[in-house]
């Protein structure tokens, strides 16, 4: 089920400019950092804070890294979602000594959400191909507290109550050690749903719903993750799962949990390392990410499933300053492989579910155990600026950034499938699409992407997505 959460976020996290006519002593080039300060964080506790900094009182600085310095650290200090804003301000205490002063803006940190889901699979198809019936949403609210104790600790309440059911709450602890580097995450959440799709036939999702509940998820499970250091991520995840369909499901296909089963009962066990360069996490501009993904379901316990797989992606962002100062670019692969071929149809994913799809075939599901997928994007900054709104009675809402990039976007994709019966056009071959469209972007969390593309089977569409691409 595809959600429409508008949730808004997005970022101011700069380096202060140092012009060199301050208060420099030309014949110095590195100074001794001798006090810290930080300014704003009025519930986050400082160590929070200084975790993410790479320098601390008594360290050297040199004048030639001021400002690469002062970027990388102040979006270290954005990335932990904590804050509107973020600048460090230098001041020059003597000839050999600087002072540094970390100027925040703290985000809100508890609000419902009201959520706006869609029965469907995504955007695009409930449009389409469901004719926007406004039937098939679902409605709900999410409720977020981030922050608790100051601690970055976040607590998510999420509740549905449309068309389908659903109930989530999860608690995340990001340190639960003296050093700072173990965290821990605990998941419970049921779904409940009226309207399923059993099947894919020419690569587009067939449905049956019912007054009743006729698939019913339940999961619980905790996640232990490691961070080392400012960068690289490790996460072990341990989960339960139990999944029931009707006999109308098994009836539609007996395949959709194999074997005519209507009862999924399995633990899984899921690692990821996650090496995240990128100088703003939700909608990057520089740097590079790296994530790989192992997954184990059954462990050889459970005679309801056998399936594991792995998954890669990784991607680069450039500013092309060499051409214009506006330009950016990125590329993305990501890939993965899967076994045994023999899945059942609930738990295969190829391409066209989330960000895992090629552009121009949004409108489709590519079934199949393996897929790689490639994507190049090409952006020009139209606007980047903040505006300051007044008589707005809340401060953490009345600083607004606001960017609008046009993009040129290529990507071309293979999935593969030894069962593609009644899927075959798409499948077992090279796709491709491409397409121009624009990227809008404010603050928490919130972008929207406007597309028009054409797919290597000459068909156009325009589409809209509210996550991030690549």
């Amino acid at each position: 089920m595809a959600a429409l959460i508008l949730n808004f976020s997005f970022f101011t996290a700069k380096a202060q400019n140092i012009e060199p006519s301050l208060t420099k002593n030309d014949s110095i080039s590195c100074y001794t950092i001798q006090n810290i300060t930080l300014t704003g964080n009025k519930r986050t506790k400082d160590f929070i804070i200084t975790r993410e900094l790479d320098f601390k009182s008594g360290d050297s600085i040199c004048w030639e890294e001021f400002t690469k310095r002062f970027e990388k650290n102040t979006n270290r200090v954005f990335n932990t979602g904590l804050f509107v804003s973020v600048n460090i301000v230098p001041s020059f205490t003597d000839s050999t000594t600087i002072d540094l002063n970390i100027v925040m803006e703290e985000r809100f940190y508890s609000y419902p959400i009201p959520l706006v889901g869609l029965a469907d699979r995504n955007f695009s198809e409930w449009w389409y191909q469901r004719g926007h019936d406004l039937s098939r949403l679902d409605w709900g609210i999410r409720f977020v507290q981030k922050n608790v104790r100051g601690r970055n600790e976040t607590l998510r309440i999420r509740g549905e109550f449309g068309f389908n059911k659903k109930f989530e709450v999860d608690y995340t602890f990001p340190y639960i050690n003296r050093k700072l580097k173990t965290g821990l995450s605990i998941y419970a959440g049921v779904i409940l749903n009226r309207n399923v799709a059993y099947r894919t036939t020419d690569h587009k999702l067939t449905y049956t719903e019912d007054n009743g509940f006729i698939r019913e998820r339940y999961a619980a499970g905790l996640t232990v993750f490691r961070r080392n250091n400012y960068y690289t991520t490790h996460a072990l995840s341990l989960y339960g799962y139990n999944n029931i369909v009707s006999d109308t499901i098994v009836r539609l296909n007996p395949d959709y949990f194999l074997d005519g089963r209507s009862n999924q009962f399995y633990p899984s066990l899921h690692y990821s390392f996650t090496h995240d360069r990128r100088d703003i996490q939700y909608y990057p501009l520089k740097g590079y990410y790296l994530d790989v993904d192992l997954e184990a379901n059954g462990l050889g316990i459970s005679p309801d499933i056998n399936y594991s797989f792995i998954k890669v992606d990784a991607s680069k962002f450039t500013h092309l300053t060499g051409i214009h100062r506006k330009l950016f670019a990125a590329i993305g692969v990501k890939g993965k492989a899967s076994t045994p071929e023999l899945q059942p149809f609930f738990n295969q994913r190829g391409l066209g579910y989330d960000k895992e799809n090629i552009s121009g075939y949004e409108l489709y599901v590519i079934d199949g155990q393996h897929f790689v997928v490639t994507k190049m994007h090409l952006k020009w900054q139209i606007f980047r600026f903040n505006t300051r709104l007044s008589g707005v009675p809340i401060e953490n809402f009345k600083n607004i950034p606001l960017a609008l990039y046009f993009k040129l976007h290529a990507d071309a994709g293979y999935v593969s499938n030894k069962y593609p019966t009644g899927n075959e056009r798409f499948t077992n071959r090279w796709l491709h699409g491409l397409g121009a469209g624009f990227d809008f972007a404010t603050y928490y969390d919130f972008v929207v992407r406007f597309e028009y593309s054409i797919n290597g089977a000459g068909e156009t569409g325009f589409f809209i997505n509210f996550k991030a691409g690549i």
